[in-house]
């Protein structure tokens, strides 16, 4: 795959000081290599045609090399994504092969089409690639003819999609490997990449369009970088037309603009070479100093986002009245985390971009003069001189002088500029010491953030490693082998050490030269976590690592130098040590210290002599901020800290005294800040995090060890039960696990606030899903409360009904009800038949009852509450929209949709007219509505309001919050419905990897997760993986819930529903048959589960062929439906058609066809005539009349069927291609 050189004439003398190459795109298959390399460029086609890139254009670029690429484009992009960068690879080799001589001889590529994306490749290639790093930095100029552009990877799809079109334009027919593997678009990962457009900066760009170009549009064929970056120029061509020109007057007039801004680039290029050849002509240059090469340690690991951005900001241009400026980096970041290391990795990846580089050690004024002296003395003149010593003012003055007048390109590192502040020990003024010139980079890295004020633009901040980052320098440091097991050993290791670059050396260093940690890595993170401030006060090996202070050193040095300038700063540093490390944020602090100007008893660790203000602690986190021991985050009012940073704030506290009075001093900031929190789910969510980590921290130091102690536990049962009703459940536990064993001891077992605190842990483990141990202890509470209160007890009745909820949670509903009895019994004795209570124990009840299927009287409870309720409260209560709300899910339930939607609606109306639209009750009233939109097959409605649920619930909650993730899944279910099943998949899988990580595997809510998931893929007809998963389902409910829970005996329902669809018809029967007799044992015959699990035997009893059995099964479904549902009810109008399917199956077509058209009736007066499941009425009775030989009633039916099913569900919905499938078959029939 060779250049070949179009001109000169590569006999001649080669005088050429730019190389010009021309990269063709996709060729027919019909057409050889060579061919179309040429017909490219050539109009017309053939060895007649006319060249331009030889004929016409030298004039223009006399002094250049004109190359011409051919290859087997074919190849190219019919593959995958490793034969692109590949192929990329050899058009590098084939230009390398030309540039022996001449390394620095600029380039200019010209890509036409899809001969655009492969130079692009092949740049990132030589951007990651020693061997070819010269052709990418001798680069100066790119043109592109009519290639296609995207930027960001979700724009992937996009690219794909248009390259098809070259394809398919140029011949390719549709199944081809060529198309299909670009349609695809993975190929082009690499350049869609951020990355790449970083690295776009350091060329000037042509991008040629096509107005007639029908493939690749206008905003495909750009990248839309700043205008002094890429010129984009519009031709009067179409796709293949952009890069020929015959005698035409419009090919003339392109050519013209082709030929003038090939030039443009081609003068830049030439004025790059002449300059650089005369730099290399004096002798004069000044030497790189130190003169020893400078390298990252061995272990550095590569962080090359970092790098590349302080490359493109080094390469970015500047405002036109900034012209002139020296461009300037800084690289900020805590103390450890690798800057100078990134630095050294700079210097070492673009030396070959300066003629010299300078690394000057700026950690006090005297080492920057010392370094100033030793470059004052290699300047030209000064080396082989003997005169007599400067001083350092007139060394500096010299020097810069001598960078002013210079034309060469220099690099100045300053590394560990730390001293910034003019309030320093050691202030170093850096402005003294830069040039002001164009032609010089300055690089500033530092632990302060005032770095990012010297920067041109906007700076680094270097932060923790990432993940594989931190893994990969554990393993160089600490020399054992990788494997699966230490892998994991180490992600764990480099999380507990916060991804800091130098905790993680020293961590793999300290196991390197201890050989009982080498062979068992867990055992240090249990020596880290027992000796954390010895281990992390280890120093590295400086020879090793070119390092020579420990973690601890390096911030104790910091605090030191801020302790200087502002000594509550230091207390602040550890008051935040006691509170969780990230978004710390200043309402926190701010809204007690503005509700009065008394000073407040927690502020007394931050200063004794001064009233604290917001206004100091803002100066406080200014100062600790500029030191990198907090970082602020962008576009909020809140900061965090590293990890480590956070730990050692803690460990430096010697006496333990000192821990307990910071201890107490945040727990009660936070409980201040939890009484004053503003009554947002966001607001308490921000704080709940800081909550959990003081309790750590009490427990630590033993906060709480006797009676005067217990007002603590009073501010931290408030707190267990602000993150409960937050949904934040395993922190909530934690608190009242910690209240509950304090209590114990403090004040005995029997004490009321004992038993307070236990009941309120037992209703967050009830939360939890942990059923078993919530019922423990609420039949404990209940026991000791009729013992001490007596029966009668407001406190006693209400833990009874506790007691209650969870047995029903269990699937213990006869139990619930009779004790939930009792409770509304006691409540109407004692308290009244109106009191509040009274009427939250009948609606507590009534919802009971649902649960056992008795939905009449549910609803006659339900509409007693909504009655009482609007009579004592008034209409617009909370409490009286609440009974509405429940009024309408049971009438939802009952299959009266019409009379469900019209209440919820009036529901969501009063909610957003009182608690505003972005209150969590009036978002679930949304959900609520939207739910039953999606029961009346108003599928589309449904999945816009259950998207404004999820967008809400995420911003206000968040994206981990219980109540967000089921938004999730709920929005899956009704894509599902609009036959959208692999969105459904994604949705679905996401939701339950969030479940598993905040609620556990084992939580009742995951398990429902892992049964939906399961289910998804079984309409997707993915059997086997769902047969698998529903047996995990399976055995968890029974481990967990019991053998005779309802949701154990539904998992098995739908296990057995599964197995019948693989033909397991045996298996299903045996299943199904354990699930209808344990429905019936605890439900009883009439419950509708119980009668639906009869309907689903009768089915599987079909499929075995025992019709009659089937037969007599479902007559008996259909007439218990009728008798407890009522005949409209959908159940039993779902009953009516699985009969008539039987009876046709039985061939009893008439008997089927009356009955569908009762089905079909009915469905159209309760559900509407658009409901799809009043359409699959429809289908249904087509099919059968079909079989009775009514092909033209049955074809018409079915013409409406198909129409209705595009109209709601689209053209691609399984169930609308199932009835274009069947009418087709019934047609040719």
């Amino acid at each position: 795959m060779p250049l070949r050189q179009l001109y000169p004439d590569p006999a001649s003398a080669d005088t050429a000081k730019v190389d010009i190459i021309a990269v063709h795109g996709l060729n027919p298959r019909s057409k050889d290599d060579a061919a179309h390399a040429w017909d490219t460029w050539r109009t017309p086609s053939g060895p007649q045609g006319r060249l331009w890139l030889r004929d016409d254009l030298p004039p223009s670029v006399p002094e250049s090399r004109i190359f011409l690429y051919q290859y087997n484009s074919t190849a190219v992009y019919g593959k995958d994504r490793s034969t692109f960068i590949d192929k990329a690879n050899e058009l590098l080799e084939a230009i390398r092969m030309e540039r022996d001589d001449v390394e620095s001889r600029p380039i200019l590529l010209l890509g036409h089409s899809m001969g655009g994306l492969l130079i692009k490749q092949a740049l990132i290639n030589a951007h990651n690639n020693p061997k070819y790093t010269p052709i990418k930095d001798a680069t100066k100029g790119l043109a592109f003819f009519a290639t296609p552009h995207n930027g960001g990877d979700t724009m992937l799809v996009s690219l794909g999609g248009v390259t098809a079109k070259i394809a398919t334009a140029v011949g390719f027919q549709k199944g081809d490997d060529v198309l299909e593997t670009l349609k695809e678009g993975s190929i082009f990962s690499d350049i869609m990449h951020e990355h790449w457009r970083h690295q776009l900066l350091e060329y000037d760009i042509i991008s040629f369009w096509g107005a007639l170009d029908g493939i690749v549009p206008r905003d495909s064929a750009r990248f839309g970088m700043p205008g002094d970056r890429e010129n984009v120029v519009k031709l009067n061509a179409d796709h293949s037309g952009v890069c020929k020109f015959d005698e035409s007057q419009t090919d003339q007039d392109n050519f013209k603009l082709v030929r003038g801004n090939i030039k443009d680039i081609y003068k830049i290029a030439l004025k790059n070479f002449d300059q650089q050849t005369e730099q290399h002509k004096h002798d004069d240059h000044v030497p790189s100093y130190p003169p020893s090469s400078l390298m990252p340690v061995k272990t550095f690991v590569q962080r090359e986002m970092l790098r590349d951005s302080i490359r493109e900001q080094l390469c970015r241009k500047v405002d036109d009245d900034r012209k002139g400026e020296t461009k300037k980096v800084g690289v900020h970041g805590l103390g450890g985390a690798g800057k100078s290391q990134l630095v050294l990795s700079y210097l070492q990846r673009y030396r070959g971009e300066y003629d010299a580089t300078f690394w000057i050690q700026a950690g006090q004024p005297a080492s920057i003069d010392r370094d100033f002296l030793e470059i004052y003395q290699s300047l030209p003149g000064n080396s082989h001189l003997q005169l007599p010593q400067p001083s350092p003012e007139d060394a500096r003055r010299t020097v810069l002088t001598y960078f002013t007048k210079g034309t060469a390109k220099w690099l100045i590192v300053f590394d560990e500029a730390d001293q910034l502040n003019q309030r320093d020990e050691s202030f170093v003024d850096l402005s003294r010491y830069i040039p002001g010139c164009p032609n010089v980079h300055v690089i500033i890295s530092s632990r302060s953030s005032l770095a990012r004020n010297f920067s041109t633009f906007e700076g680094v901040s270097v932060g923790e490693l990432e993940e594989p980052q931190a893994v990969e320098l554990f393993f160089r440091c600490s020399g054992i082998p990788k494997s699966q097991k230490t892998g994991d050993e180490v992600k764990l290791i480099v999380a507990e050490l916060g991804f800091l670059a130098l905790a993680v050396t020293i961590a793999g260093t300290y196991v390197s030269q201890t050989p009982r940690l080498s062979s068992d890595l867990h055992a240090y993170l249990e020596d880290y976590r027992r000796r954390r401030q010895e281990l992390l006060d280890e120093q590295p090996d400086k020879l090793t690592h070119e390092y020579n202070h420990s973690v601890m050193t390096v911030w104790e040095t910091s605090y030191s130098a801020v302790n200087g300038q502002l000594s509550e700063a230091c207390q602040v540093l550890t008051l935040l040590a006691f509170i969780h490390y990230e978004d710390i944020f200043l309402d926190l602090f701010s809204s007690e210290l503005r509700s009065s100007s008394a000073p407040k008893q927690w502020t007394s660790v931050i200063s004794t002599e001064s009233n604290v203000t917001l206004h100091t602690f803002e100066k406080c986190f200014a100062i600790l901020e500029r030191y990198s021991l907090l970082q602020r985050q962008e576009g909020v009012a809140s900061y965090s800290m590293h990890k480590l940073v956070h730990a050692w704030g803690h460990d430096r506290l010697k006496n333990g005294q000192d821990r307990r009075r910071f201890c107490t001093a945040a727990h009660q900031l936070l409980y201040n800040a939890a009484l004053h929190c503003i009554n947002t789910p966001e607001a308490k969510l921000r704080l709940v995090p800081h909550l959990r980590a003081n309790l750590e921290v009490m427990k630590r130091v033993e906060m709480v060890t006797e009676n005067g102690d217990i007002e603590t536990l009073g501010s931290l049962a408030y707190m267990g039960r602000f993150a409960a009703d937050v949904g934040r459940w395993p922190d909530a536990a934690a608190m009242e696990r910690e209240v509950l064993a304090k209590r114990q001891r403090i004040l005995g077992d029997e004490h009321p606030d004992t038993i307070s605190a236990m009941n309120n842990l037992a209703s967050t483990l009830g939360d939890l899903g942990q059923y078993q141990d919530a019922v423990v202890m609420k039949r404990e509470v209940l026991e000791k409360r009729r013992r001490i209160l007596g029966d009668e007890h407001p406190d006693t009745i209400s833990a009874m009904s506790n007691l209650a909820g969870t047995l029903g949670d269990l699937g213990q509903h006869q139990d619930t009800v009779a004790m939930k009895r009792e409770a509304l019994e006691k409540m109407r004795r004692i308290l009244s038949d109106e009191h509040p209570d009274t009427i939250m124990a009948m609606n507590n009840l009534a919802i009971t009852l649902r649960d056992l299927g008795q939905y009449q009287d549910t609803v006659a409870i339900l509409r007693e509450v909504l009655e009482k309720r609007r009579r004592i409260l008034s209409d617009e209560h909370p409490d009286t929209i609440s009974a509405m709300n429940n009024l309408a899910i049971m009438l939802r339930d009952l299959g009266q949709y019409q009379d469900a939607v019209a209440i919820l609606r009036e529901v969501l109306e009063k909610m957003r007219r009182i608690l505003g639209d972005e209150h969590p009750d009036t978002i679930s009233a949304m959900s609520n509505l939207a739910i039953t939109l999606r029961d009346l097959g108003q599928y589309q409605d449904a999945v816009v309001m259950k998207r404004e649920v999820l967008e809400k619930r995420r911003r206000i909650l968040g994206d981990e919050h219980p109540d967000t993730i089921s938004a999730m899944s709920n929005l899956a279910g009704t894509l599902g419905d609009l036959g959208q099943h692999q969105d459904t998949v994604a949705i679905l899988r996401e939701a339950l990897e969030k479940m598993q990580r905040i609620l556990g595997d084992e939580h009742p809510e995951t398990i429902s997760a892992i049964s939906n998931l399961a289910i998804t893929l079984r309409d997707l007809g993915q059997y086997q993986d769902t047969v698998a998963i529903l047996r995990e389902v399976l055995a968890k409910r029974q481990r967990i819930l019991g053998d005779e829970h309802p949701d154990t005996i539904s998992a098995m329902n739908n296990l057995a529903s599964t197995l019948g669809d693989l033909g397991q018809y045996q298996d299903a029967v045996v299943i199904k048959r354990e699930v209808l007799e344990k429905r019936r044992r605890i439900l009883g015959d009439e419950h509708p589960d119980t009668i639906s699990a009869m309907s689903n035997l009768a089915n599987t009893l079909g499929d075995l062929g025992q019709h009659q059995d089937t037969v007599a099964m479902k007559r008996e479904a259909l007439e218990k439906m009728r008798r407890i549902l009522s005949d409209e009810h959908p159940e039993t109008i779902k009953a009516m058609s699985n009969l008539a399917s039987t009876l046709g199956n039985l061939g009893q077509y008439q008997d089927a066809v009356a009955m569908f058209r009762e089905v079909l009736e009915k469905r159209r007066r309760v559900l509407s005539d658009e409901h799809p499941e009043t359409i699959k009425a429809m289908n249904n009775l087509a099919i059968t009349l079909g079989d009775l030989g009514q092909y033209q009633d049955a074809v018409v039916m079915k013409r409406e069927v198909l129409e209705k099913r595009r109209r709601i569900l689209g053209d691609e919905h399984p169930d609308t291609i199932e009835v274009m499938n069947d009418l087709t078959f019934m047609t040719q029939a």
